[in-house]
């Protein structure tokens, strides 16, 4: 795909997030609260069927920023397993090969595509890992996740031109790598209020089979939050019933 295409489909309404939406992050600790408060009524049906679900958290996080989805998608039948960098710094070029082998890894161990879950950058990262591993892969899902930009179009931006990290590198070569197109069905959350990510960033108009939920939780909170846990299982293309 060229900026002609890019811009033809997206035009020019994508930017940093306002710093303004940085006010409904403090809505984090009354959201993990709520989880808390509601964690004993959460549906609870073995749907996962020991499904093997990668998880991949956000640009300075560590996988236990996802322990509780990991923990609730154990108590639905799933084998969730977090992936091997540990921290997400942030380099896509060195964390790519990781993903992709940790992809490869337990795909081998359940003889059967895993289906992959992905926090923010976490979510970018599984995408274009699954464009190279597409037989290892069932399905994607992202949270809040900069699919078109990487992180470009995020708060993060100025860490990575302070790092001499080039962003615009990293668009250019996230847009070439959608001539080779995602083929297993992609779920994308996203929130219009997102002070992290660009909302309009997280939305995927070119890849065959997506599918975008739009939620009111606050980036931060995507990990704690009651509402992304109950979306989970359909997310994951197993709905309760």
């Amino acid at each position: 795909m060229n900026k002609a295409e890019f811009q033809k489909r997206y035009g020019n309404s994508i930017g940093k997030p306002k710093l303004s939406l940085l006010l409904g992050e403090a809505k984090t600790p009354f959201e993990a609260a709520k989880l808390a408060i509601g964690w004993r009524f959460l549906a609870r049906k073995n749907v996962g069927q020991g499904q093997t679900v990668l998880l991949l958290p956000g640009f300075g996080a560590s996988s236990s920023s996802m322990a509780f989805i990991k923990r609730y998608l154990n108590s639905l039948g799933y084998k969730a397993v977090h992936w091997s960098a540990g921290f997400n710094h942030g380099e896509v070029g060195k964390l790519l090969p990781q993903v992709i082998a940790d992809i490869k890894q337990h795909s081998e161990q359940a003889q059967a595509p895993i289906k992959l879950l992905g926090w923010s950058l976490g979510g970018y990262l599984a995408r274009e890992a699954a464009r190279e591993t597409q037989q290892n892969v069932s399905r994607i899902v992202t949270i809040g996740s900069p699919v078109i930009g990487g992180p470009k179009y995020t708060a993060v931006k100025t860490l990575y031109d302070i790092r001499g990290l080039d962003v615009e590198s990293i668009e250019n070569s996230t847009l070439k790598r959608f001539e080779q197109p995602i083929v297993c069905p992609i779920v994308a959350l996203y929130c219009k209020k997102d002070s992290i990510v660009s909302w309009q960033a997280c939305i995927d108009r070119f890849s065959p089979n997506v599918e975008h939920i739009e939620i009111e939780t606050p980036h931060l909170a995507m990990g704690v939050s009651k509402e992304v846990m109950n979306l989970l299982p359909y997310s994951l293309g197993t709905p309760l019933k």
